[in-house]
């Protein structure tokens, strides 16, 4: 599981993971790589029901069920998977955790790029720091997102 809050730069990395992934120790294209939001459509739904708003909180534990349940159909097949979600491990409890971490001025930078309100990167700069207390082992999103597949990747190889 890669972590990290808005921002951070998951969804960006995720090309590259898929066209470094050769790279890994796990053999030549057999990691799989998911983005928890790839479900989502353009109004952060799935299935008609908000999850990417915290007024959609509620949700958010089925969705992480949903997940969990993916992964676990992946992995039966004897196929790793990366799973890069915003979760933590107290709601996501499996398998190994990476936080795909940047500096709070690039974060807010990101987001307001996005056309984010003051109050979602407040949000978002919270979350950032809830996880850095919870997956203290990181590596920087503040570079070129080539730069952090290849650090992911070293890291899905130890």
């Amino acid at each position: 599981m890669v972590t990290g809050a808005p921002g951070a730069g998951k969804s960006t990395v995720v090309p590259e993971l898929l066209r470094l992934r050769r790279s890994t120790s796990v053999g030549e294209g057999q990691l799989v790589v998911m983005d928890m939001d790839e479900l989502l459509d353009a109004e952060g739904r799935v299935l008609g029901v908000d999850i990417a708003t915290s007024a959609a909180a509620a949700n958010w534990p089925a969705y992480n069920a949903l997940w969990l349940r993916i992964t676990e159909l992946v992995r039966r097949s004897g196929t790793p998977m990366l799973l890069l979600t915003p979760g933590v491990p107290r709601q996501l409890p499996e398998g190994r955790w990476l936080h795909l971490d940047c500096p709070d001025a690039v974060r807010r930078q990101r987001l307001a790029a996005r056309g984010w309100s003051e109050e979602q990167i407040a949000e978002a700069l919270a979350d950032a720091a809830e996880i850095r207390k919870l997956v203290p082992r990181s590596v920087a999103g503040d570079g070129t997102p080539e730069e952090s597949a290849r650090k992911i990747l070293a890291w899905v190889n130890e």
